[in-house]
Formats: C-alpha cells, structure tokens, sequence
C-alpha cells in the first residue's frame, strides 16, 4: 500500500471510526527544502514565519531552511531556544512560557529539530491556534506527525492532545549524517510497537477499550527492512535510514489517527517515563527516549514470553498504594494515576482468573508478539543500547538496582493497562524481575 495516499484525507475504517489525518505531505529528499516556501503558500495566506530551532539544528538545518523561505519573500522571523544550565532544552512548562513570552508572533510555526524541539513547537502553535510544519534533523523519534506532545509538567511526564503538523520536510542527507546514537534511539523508540500493539489489544480484550488493526498495520510493510537488517541501520545505508524514518512518521500517523498514544506507547514507555522524572525531580539529566525505549520493550516482551508459557496463572495481591518512599515529592500526582488504574486491576484479575478467557488471552496476544532475542539481537546489531547498563543517568551506568526498582513501581504512573500491570498481578513482577534482566539485559 502507498501510505502518502493517506495523509491528508478522511476515511471510514474497519475499526468503526472515522479516522482524519492532518498531516498533508511527507517530503523526502536532497532538494525537499526548496518546497516549503510552496508549502507555507498552501497552508496560510500570512507572510509571517516562525522557524524554531536550538542551537545544534539552527547549524545543521535551520539556516538553511530559513533561507529557502527568505529567498522567496516570505518573512521569517528565527528563534534558538537556549540550552538550559548548560544542557539541551527540555519540553516542560518553564520552556514553552519561556517561547510563549519571548518569541514573535507569526502566521505559521516551523519546528527545526527533533523530540523536544517539536513538542514545543507543537505545544505553542496549539496554543496560539496557527497551523505548523516539523523539518526533523534525525531519525531519532516517532513524533513528528503526533497530534501528541510529550511534556514535563509538574514533575510528571504526560502525554497530552494538541495539533499535528501540516506537512513534514526531511532531508536525507541530514538525516543520516545525524549522531547514530540518535539514529540508535529511533530505532529503539520504532521496537516498541511490537509491545505496545500487544498491550493494546490487551486492553480490548479485558475491557473492550477501542482497538485499530488498520493502524497497527500500517508499518507492515517497513518492518522487515530494518527489522531484519538492523547492521544496514548502523552503516547508515540511505534505503535502511529512510525506511526507519518512514516507519517512524507513520508511527506517529497512526497515533493521530486513532487519537491515542497505544499504537506505539505501552508499558516500555513506562520504564522510559519514569526514568525521565525521577531524573527530573533529582535534578539528573536522563538518557535519550529511544534508547530507553529500546532497552523497555526487550523486557516487556520477554515479560510477555513468561507469560505465555503459564497454563494455569496464579494471581498476587498488588500493592494498595504507591510506594511513598519511591516516589518521593511525586507521591500525590502519581497515586491519583495509581487510585484510578486499581479498578482496572481488579477488572482483568476477575476476567483473566476463568480458565477459558486465560487461553483466549494467549490465543489472542500470542501471534502478534516478537521474541525478545529479535528484538534484542536487532538492537545490539544496530549499534543501539540493548542492557539495562547502557541507559545512562546523570552521565553514568544506570545502576543494576535502581533499574531494576524502576520497573518495579513504573506501573505506577500512569492508569493505562500494560504488561507490567499483568505482570504484577502474576507475581512476575517483583518474585521473577531479576532474573528476567539477568538473561536479557545484562
């Protein structure tokens, strides 16, 4: 299927929704940057642009850029976000009112950079209602095309609904002559959908949440290249780094389509989230998400692997309560989330504990999952982080133990189902962690 017929359009699915995708153009190429003046034309009848970068994507795209639309009469008013206390920015609140206040107003936004830089500008364009276009500098996300803004606010990492870009200008060869450990990152942020498709469907099954085949399908087709050819991804090879590309545009797609996250969000993100704000609220600078990601979804699925060899599944209690000592000045926020998961909890122990919707559950969840060892084996042959000691918290090895409470208490954070909720309820979660992370994270 030629996926570029969908954007833009609104069509009936399968899945009994009506799904919209604003996203009208995907262009790739050496000479891509040329259409945004036509691009800006099409989209609004203002002068006025805002492009957005920090100081990294200013010099690797965002002078460029500028130019081809300054070239072509419109006025293009540019904007570096400062790096803060000496590091990159971040998307939380503190940024975005720094943007809101300081940066001129404009008819249209252009967001030159990755993940932070176009959740801010995602962010702000929403807010001051005008239409923006996302020029990415790395294969390193799956957001550019999300309605989605992932950001820190009040300490806690949410996902929250705002406008997806109109239009996505990419050039490969900046694309690929980004850091490979960014390209290593997207390739770990792209891995969590065959975990996150499950959990998906999961919550279907035990609670009749809505469900979308058509969107998990849509990376079908791109898989197999980078999937089964992880080597080409660390070698840079141009058809492996579009085809990634492109897997993570689409991802993102399909969670504007459905209006939700869990296309590619489950419990992996989790263990990522929760890496972010603990690190936030010590004042530590986290990993990047998809190497994170990455690292997540190689346990959620070997969690998934355990589960699948139960005949007979005995459930445990769960805690009642987040654990205080854990979160720290987090508690509140997080055990408002945790209150409201615990119906949830008791509603899939009730369904799951009859023995034939336990082998409809396997039946179900079975075919759609990836071993550990492919996901594993593609990580590590990319070049990519793949143990538990290449996530790197405030500059060092992540420690053994606090990855391992991480995991623990990550289910805690956010109402979603996911497999480490199953995983607690089955006791796998805390009496089997260690030595799941010992066979697959070390």
């Amino acid at each position: 299927m030629d996926l570029t017929t969908l954007l833009g359009t609104t069509f009936d699915c399968a899945c009994g929704r009506r799904h919209q995708i604003p996203t009208e153009k995907l262009i790739y190429g050496r000479d891509a940057f040329t259409a945004l003046p036509q691009i800006v034309t099409d989209i609004t009848d203002g002068q006025k642009c805002l492009l957005v970068a920090d100081q990294r994507t200013w010099e690797k795209a965002g002078e460029k850029a500028a130019g081809e639309l300054e070239a072509s009469g419109l006025q293009v008013f540019c904007f570096i976000v400062p790096d803060k206390d000496g590091e990159e920015p971040t998307a939380d609140e503190q940024t975005k009112d720094y943007l809101m206040q300081n940066a001129p107003l404009a008819d249209l936004y252009i967001a030159v950079g990755s993940g932070v830089i176009n959740d801010l500008v995602k962010w702000v364009a929403y807010l001051q209602r005008k239409p923006y276009v996302s020029v990415p500098t790395a294969a390193s996300m799956n957001g550019y095309a999300s309605a989605n803004v992932a950001a820190t606010v009040d300490g806690l990492k949410v996902l929250f609904h705002a406008e997806a870009c109109r239009a996505v200008v990419a050039n490969p060869d900046i694309i690929n002559n980004a850091p490979q450990e960014l390209t290593a990152s997207g390739l770990g942020d792209v891995l969590a959908k065959s975990v996150s498709s499950a959990d998906w469907k999961l919550n279907q099954l035990l609670f009749g949440d809505y469900y979308c085949q058509f969107a998990v399908d849509l990376l079908k087709d791109l898989e197999p290249i980078y999937l089964e050819n992880p080597k080409q991804i660390r070698k840079k090879d141009p058809v492996a780094l579009q085809a990634l590309f492109e897997a993570l545009f689409y991802s993102s797609v399909a969670m504007t389509m459905t209006g939700t996250s869990s296309p590619a969000s489950g419990g992996e993100h989790l263990i990522s989230h929760t890496l972010d704000m603990l690190a936030i609220r010590d004042n530590k600078k986290h990993d990047l998400h998809g190497r994170q990601v990455g690292v997540g979804s190689i346990l959620s699925a070997a969690i998934y692997e355990k589960v699948m060899q139960l005949e007979k599944p005995f459930f445990y209690e769960v805690p009642q309560q987040v654990n205080q000592a854990f979160w720290g000045s987090l508690f509140p926020i997080v055990e408002k989330e945790y209150q409201q998961k615990l119906v949830r909890i008791k509603q899939a122990v009730d369904y799951l504990q009859q023995p034939a919707n336990w082998q409809l559950f396997k039946k179900t969840i079975q075919p759609g999952l990836v071993p550990p060892i492919q996901l594993k084996k593609c990580l590590l042959e990319a070049g990519a982080a793949h143990r538990f000691e290449d996530i790197r918290y405030d500059g060092i090895a992540l420690p053994r133990k606090k990855f391992v409470d991480i995991v623990t208490h990550a289910n805690q954070m956010r109402q979603r189902f996911t497999i480490l909720d199953l995983a607690a309820i089955l006791g796998i979660i805390p009496d089997q962690l260690d030595a799941l992370v010992d066979e697959w994270l070390s």
